[in-house]
């Protein structure tokens, strides 16, 4: 069985509700990107919020464009709510390519929307096993470990510096450093979604 290292240094639990695309207009295109990378080396669900001003407009969807940990392009479409709300997306992006806005209708003035990317940071989305964790920069600060929404473990801050074998098998893989610890994560790789006929 082969397996692969992610390299994950510091904190990369935390969300960020506007990370792919700043606060801009509503329209029919694509929207302009701020970044593609999801921080971490890893994959994340894809967010929005809309910002309704005065007359809420007729809302239109998000087609979401980019790749998945196993390299494959892939596509969301998510229909922003009503004003603040937060939707959410299902799949996993490690990268977003391009997100392209259909179907607005203007009453009054623009609404706004924000893109950005969900607190869980996935290192693999199928189901593998997780060989081990090496510490290289210890910090005071706990290492979530959880399969999906399970906790697998939680390394405690007090970790050393060095590498820790575990072989446990998952469905799919979070790893969450809390502090500034420096880590790489030894597990199966993500297997594609979608194979080629």
């Amino acid at each position: 069985m082969s397996f692969k290292s992610t390299y994950l240094a510091g904190a990369v639990g935390a969300g960020d509700t506007d990370h792919y695309c700043a606060s801009q207009n509503l329209k029919v295109g694509d929207l302009t990107l701020t970044v593609t990378l999801t921080p971490g080396n890893g994959a994340r669900i894809v967010t929005c919020t809309r910002a309704v001003d005065q007359a809420a407009d007729t809302p239109g969807t998000l087609l979401v464009t980019g790749k998945n940990l196993a390299g494959q392009t892939i596509t969301e479409t998510l229909i922003p709510g009503a004003n603040g709300i937060l939707v959410s997306g299902s799949k996993l992006f490690a990268s977003v390519s391009k997100v392209t806005a259909a179907g607005w209708e203007i009453a009054g003035n623009n609404d706004t929307i924000i893109v950005g990317m969900g607190a869980e940071h996935f290192v693999s989305e199928s189901a593998g096993t997780l060989k081990g964790i090496l510490i290289t920069v210890a910090a005071a600060s706990a290492i979530n470990v959880t399969d999906g929404a399970e906790t697998i473990m939680i390394l405690p801050a007090s970790m050393a510096i060095g590498y820790y074998e575990f072989d446990v098998a998952y469905g799919s893989l979070r790893v969450e450093p809390q502090g500034a610890t420096t880590i790489s994560v030894i597990h199966s790789p993500s297997l594609p979604t979608t194979y080629a006929k």
